[in-house]
């Protein structure tokens, strides 16, 4: 397997969160010899408030565009509001649709980590039963963000009060219409599906957690004993559960035939029955 066609974890960030909220889980990774990137989602601290899912999704949808087209297989971890716009992001880009046209590369799995589900057509504020959290917030006037209060206790209740503050420090504004524009796709009908369920969650309860894994139908499951940030707090056991999806989106789609683990990396055994 060459360079070009080796597999990358390619994170999507939650709500408020920017790409570096990854830099942790991506170094363990990194040491286990696997590549990732994590994008930026654009409504995330953006200066105009009219900026919401569908440009998050068409960001998305170019890079993971761009590493397709290289012949990369690729697996998404889309984290908390990620879910809904990789969801979308993915569309026309499954490994094995694309082989079957005679084009290289795509995306082998979808992880979605403690995330929302979507169906098509269906907004993250009606995820919530349309009502806003108690632990979000507003402005008056209303300036079109969406903020948080009790981010120590709702996404970081099991890190150190240092590491807790280092978190809060990179959280940005979000707009409105990130949780209002609907979702634009149901890829578990044509990827690879994975849940990694973060078994402490104090924003996404696991209970919403195994529903939002029943809509996917049959994923592959992994669970940590942590909060919603579980990459943070826990990133070894995350990403074991990384690797696992990584050789079942291999194993499903073909893309690992005759490459043992994909990537270089060292094998998954056993724990591939979680799968």
């Amino acid at each position: 397997m060459t360079a070009q066609t080796k597999p990358i974890f390619v994170f999507v960030p939650g709500a408020w969160h920017t790409p570096d909220t990854f830099d942790i889980i991506r170094a363990v990774l990194r040491q286990r010899g696997y590549e990732s990137e994590a994008v930026a989602n654009q409504s995330v601290g953006a200066a105009d408030p009219s900026i919401g899912l569908h440009a998050d999704i068409a960001h998305t949808r170019r890079v993971l565009r761009g590493l397709a087209d290289q012949g990369r297989p690729i697996v998404v971890v889309a984290h908390s509001y990620g879910g809904i716009v990789a969801a979308g992001a993915v569309e026309g880009l499954g490994y094995a649709p694309r082989a079957r046209a005679g084009q290289p590369g795509g995306v082998i799995q979808v992880v979605w980590m403690a995330a929302f589900v979507a169906p098509e057509g269906k907004s993250l504020f009606e995820m919530l039963g349309g009502k806003w959290e108690p632990w979000m917030s507003f402005t008056t006037p209303d300036d079109g963000y969406v903020y948080t209060t009790q981010p120590e206790r709702i996404f970081y209740h099991d890190l150190t009060p240092a590491a807790q503050r280092r978190a809060i420090a990179n959280l940005h504004r979000h707009p409105k219409p990130s949780f209002l524009e609907p979702a634009l796709h149901e890829p578990w009908r044509e990827i690879p599906a994975f849940y990694l369920f973060c078994d402490q969650d104090q924003a996404l309860p696991l209970a919403a957690q195994e529903a939002f894994a029943h809509t996917l139908g049959n994923p592959g499951r992994y669970h940590v004993d942590a909060s919603h940030s579980a990459f943070l707090s826990v990133p070894e056991h995350v990403a074991d559960g990384l690797e696992l999806a990584l050789q079942g989106g291999l194993e499903k789609t073909g893309a690992g035939a005759g490459a043992g683990a994909g990537a270089g990396a060292p094998g998954v055994t056993n724990r591939a029955s979680q799968l």
